[in-house]
Parts: C-alpha cells; sequence; structure tokens
C-alpha cells in the first residue's frame, strides 16, 4: 500500500509511517467545533438511519438536537471537564448526546451496557459522573451500582414514567440559531472521551483519548457510502465511526442488537451498505451464512476487520465472495488508535504498515531496540501526549514511558518490508518444564486445519510440569474433525514438546468472548480445567 509505506532507521532501529499534517489546527479547533462545522455544510444529508424501527435522521436535526443537549448541559452548570457517564446501544438520540458532550466540551465516560454489575460498579466509580445517560432497561442495574455517589440519571430510549429523559434537553431555544462550541482550554491534549480497555485479562481500565486519536479526516469514505457497525460508542471503532460519520457525512445504520449474519445480509440488500467494521468472529459468522452471496452483497466495497486473528482461508472466502470489496485488517489499541492497516490482497496473516506519523520500535527483555524479523514487545510513539488512565498514575508511567513510547503488550516483529505481525501477547507467554512457549502460535497451527472455525490455547498449572497446555476449538457444524486430529497436526507442525497439547482438546459451543468479540484467555481457562476435572485424566 504505497499511501503508507513505512521508512526504517536502521541506526536507532525505528519504523515510521508517512508524515502527513492534520488538516486542522488541533490546539485551537476542539473535535466538537470541527464537526459542528462539517455538519451545517449539508442539513438535508440523511445521516442515520435505526435498523430497529426505521426511524431517519438528517444532519440538520442531528445537529440541532446536539446543539440543544449542549446548551441544557451548560444550563446544568456543567462545566469543561465534568465528565457524563453513557452506558447505552446504538439508538436515535445517541450520536445528538455525544455531539452535545463534545459541543460543551464535557468528557463523556462510555461503559458497555452489557457488562455485568461489578465491571460497571467499577468504571464508573473511576470517573464519577454527575450525569449518566442510558437505556431504560438499564435503568434500575445504573442507579444500583451508582448508588454510592448518585448520578442523575436520564435514559436515552425505553423511557420510564419518572424518571428524567434526552427529550427533557431537546427543547427549543431561542439562541441555538447562533451557537458556537465551547473553546478548548487545554489545546490538542484536552480529554474529549474516556473508553474502557478490553479487559480481557480483568477489570477495564478507563482510558483517555484526546482529538488527535480520532482522525477524521484520515478517512476513505464519502458523502454517498452507507455505513454500519454494531459497536457501541465504548468500543474505540464504534466512537470513531460515529464521528467520522457526522464528519463526512456518510448513512449510518445504527443497530442496538448483536450483530446476525442473516439479519446483516439483509440490511445491506435493503439500504445497500457500502462500508462495515466487523470483528472476526463476526466474520467467521458471515461467511457460514447461506445468504451471504455475492448477488445479496453487491453493494459492499469496504470490510475492516481487527481485534483478533483471521485466517488466510477466510479471508479468501471473503474474497471469492466479495471480489469487487477491499478487505482490510487494521491494528490498534485504545490507548493508542489506529497503528497499522493493510488491504488483504497477498494475506500472509500480517496486520499491515504503519498509518501516518506513527512510529513503532520492537524491544527485547533487556530494553534493547530489535531489527527486522526478530520478535519483542511492539512499542508505539505517536506526535501527541497522552493523559494516560483516568484515576490511575501508577499503571500510566507502567505502560508509557518518560519519552513518550506506549508499551502495547503485545509481542511482534516487522519485516523486511515494513509489514507487522503479531506474535502474542506479552502476558500470555506460558513456561512448560522450564521451556517458554506462547499459545498464539499453537493456535495458529490448530487454524490452519479447514474444518476449524476458531479457538483459543490455555494453560493450566501443574506442580510438575508448569503450564501445560489445552485448546478449546469450535469446530464447523458436521464436520468430522476429532481431538486426536488437532493433537497429531499440532504435533506435525511443531515440534517442541513445550508446544503440544498435553492437556488435550475439547471441542464447544461457544468460546468465552467480550462485548466486541474478543477471546476472554480467564474465562477460556476456567472452561479447560472445568472440562478435564469432568475428564479422565490425561497421559503426560
Amino acid at each position: 500500500m504505497t499511501a503508507f509505506d513505512t521508512v526504517y532507521d536502521k541506526h536507532n532501529k525505528i519504523w515510521k509511517g508517512p508524515s502527513i499534517a492534520p488538516l486542522y489546527d488541533i490546539e485551537h479547533h476542539s473535535m466538537g467545533t470541527i464537526i459542528f462545522n462539517h455538519m451545517k455544510m449539508n442539513p438535508r444529508n440523511i445521516l442515520q438511519i435505526d435498523a430497529f424501527d426505521g426511524k431517519t435522521v438528517t444532519s440538520g436535526e442531528v445537529l440541532t438536537w446536539g446543539i440543544r443537549i449542549a446548551m441544557h448541559l451548560k444550563k446544568l452548570r456543567m462545566l469543561k471537564d465534568d465528565i457524563v457517564g453513557i452506558s447505552a446501544r446504538n439508538t436515535t438520540y445517541l450520536t445528538p448526546l455525544v455531539l452535545g458532550c463534545l459541543f460543551n466540551c464535557n468528557p463523556l465516560h462510555a461503559v458497555n451496557p452489557n457488562f455485568q454489575e461489578a465491571a460497571i460498579t467499577h468504571c464508573f466509580g473511576i470517573t464519577k459522573p454527575q450525569i449518566i445517560f442510558c437505556d431504560g432497561r438499564d435503568y434500575e442495574k445504573i442507579r444500583k451500582v451508582t448508588n454510592s455517589f448518585k448520578p442523575t440519571i436520564y435514559t436515552l430510549c425505553e423511557h420510564i414514567e419518572g424518571v428524567p429523559t434526552v427529550m427533557d434537553l431537546l427543547e427549543p431555544t431561542k439562541m441555538e440559531r447562533f451557537y458556537q462550541p465551547e473553546p478548548l482550554t487545554l489545546g490538542a491534549d484536552q480529554t474529549f472521551a474516556i473508553l474502557c480497555s478490553s479487559g480481557t485479562t480483568g477489570l477495564p481500565k478507563a482510558v483517555t483519548l484526546s482529538s488527535p486519536k480520532i482522525k477524521v479526516e484520515f478517512t476513505s469514505a464519502t458523502v454517498d457510502d452507507v455505513y454500519y457497525t454494531t459497536s457501541g460508542i465504548d468500543w474505540a471503532s464504534g466512537l470513531m465511526s460515529l464521528l467520522q460519520n457526522c464528519y463526512v457525512g456518510t448513512t449510518r445504520i445504527v443497530s442496538r442488537t448483536p450483530f446476525n449474519a442473516g439479519e446483516f445480509v439483509e440490511l445491506v440488500k435493503k439500504y445497500k451498505i457500502t462500508s462495515t467494521i466487523l470483528a472476526p468472529v463476526q466474520l467467521v459468522e458471515l461467511v457460514g451464512c447461506p445468504t451471504f452471496t455475492t448477488e445479496n452483497v453487491a453493494s459492499l466495497k469496504f470490510i475492516l476487520f481487527g481485534g483478533g486473528y483471521v485466517s488466510k482461508q477466510l479471508v479468501q472466502q471473503l474474497q471469492k465472495i466479495l471480489p469487487q470489496c477491499a478487505i482490510c485488517i487494521m491494528y490498534g489499541l485504545t490507548e493508542t488508535g489506529g497503528v497499522t492497516i493493510d488491504i488483504c490482497e497477498k494475506y500472509n496473516h500480517s496486520v499491515g504498515k504503519l498509518l501516518p506519523n506513527v512510529q513503532l520500535r520492537i524491544m527485547d527483555a533487556d530494553g534493547r531496540n530489535l531489527g527486522p524479523n526478530e520478535t519483542g514487545e511492539i512499542l508505539v510513539h505517536l506526535p501527541y501526549n497522552w493523559a494516560g488512565y483516568y484515576g490511575n498514575p501508577i499503571e500510566t508511567q507502567r505502560m508509557y514511558d518518560s519519552l513518550g513510547w506506549y508499551h502495547t503488550g503485545d509481542l511482534g516483529y516487522m519485516d523486511d518490508s515494513g509489514y507487522l505481525y503479531i506474535v502474542d501477547r506479552k502476558k500470555d507467554i506460558l513456561k512448560y518444564n522450564g521451556l517458554h512457549y506462547w499459545p498464539g502460535e499453537i493456535e495458529n497451527a490448530i487454524r490452519e486445519l479447514p474444518d476449524v472455525v476458531d479457538c483459543c490455547v490455555v494453560g493450566v498449572f501443574d506442580e510438575r510440569y508448569g503450564d501445560v497446555a489445552g485448546a478449546l476449538v469450535l469446530k464447523k457444524s458436521g464436520s468430522n474433525l476429532t481431538s486426536e486430529k488437532i493433537v497429531e497436526h499440532v504435533r506435525n507442525r511443531l515440534v517442541e514438546p513445550q508446544k503440544q497439547l498435553h492437556n488435550g482438546v475439547f471441542f464447544v459451543d461457544k468460546l468465552p468472548q467480550n462485548n466486541n468479540g474478543k477471546i476472554l484467555k480467564r474465562g477460556a481457562k476456567e472452561v479447560l480445567k472445568s472440562l478435564l476435572e469432568q475428564s479422565v485424566s490425561v497421559d503426560r
């Protein structure tokens, strides 16, 4: 991809993406101001369609509602830096609420409404928002978990009698026609959103975001595109797509229900969807859907995926059904934003080349920079400061060093052509009989088998051997694949003793995942331990 040619500094062993100047003076123009000015240009453009009830709204309507919410927030004495909590699904009034927060410079703290009570208690307990918006179905849960600091709670949909609603903030005002967003007080470093880390290895952390991380102007979308994603604004991809939708003026199909491949195909046919972001597990479901045919999804021109492993076989299946579609992979983190991207024309498990203004280095355990084809921890540097984890300076210092490098915790390497490959999570390194191994390497070998839909390898501790590897495998419906065949395949592909499935293989109907499709290693380990207890002893 020539647009993202990577330069390698051999002396310092640092890779750099292309340098591109921002279109706006981000020191003085907030995200709210930039989007506000763009939305005023095309007020009649259809901005959003709710897939649930078919409600259609224009840019002008959404902008007006956003202005009214911002003005009411100010009237409620919500000062700059006063946090607004949001735990809601994609419904009609979520977008204007986000805009209202941006216009009034109130950082929004988005928490997934499907989280368990303990996780929501933990997340909102960090920021203690004065106001929280939620769906009516979650009102009692939010009220219960925030009882210690008693915020004012508004519903965005499914309203409850006697409970304040977003409609209370949409009353017209005489001055709304002359409204201008509040100016920045901290320049480009000002936090405009707080999202939760993925929580795959423990409770989520509150990740601060400033405007430069969500690069709305670096997009291939046009006003003629129709966009779809199931991601909520608590997920970086969901927030990014919402903001780019408002900035560009694309029509976005919003969905409040979990992804379903058959329903997605029907939405593509109905609304002529041109682009989407999907998780790997959703791609697997889509390819297995009988209505996912070239004819039914002919309008699709762009699919972006990330956040997990996708086999070469799966990409080839997608390319066969969608020959006209650009299928891209992106690697990034909530803390850094996007890091790499690639069009999967010759997909070989790389996550692509560096995005503009991104620097990257690979570091060994002793803190030394590594060169091409050497595996170590991936460190990322961006041309702006990061405020870190809200209320957690110790964890911020551990992950973000004094020179501005973020330690991702991911292990990987850059090849000679500047393509990045992810090997595994640093925390996931295990030791069997004194020998280190990466579960991801075993998982990649298992996924080579055509009947494997997905898998997860974890180690269960044994006093004699250490971390003994076992696999949970999701196989295709009707497949005759056996656990013995998988164990044998791994043995033939990976000869080292520590990389063998000494704890065997167990077939499952689903793998433990968070709300965004990432596999939860901790949950997978508990499932494997339970299955081992139910089975006969494994001969090691």
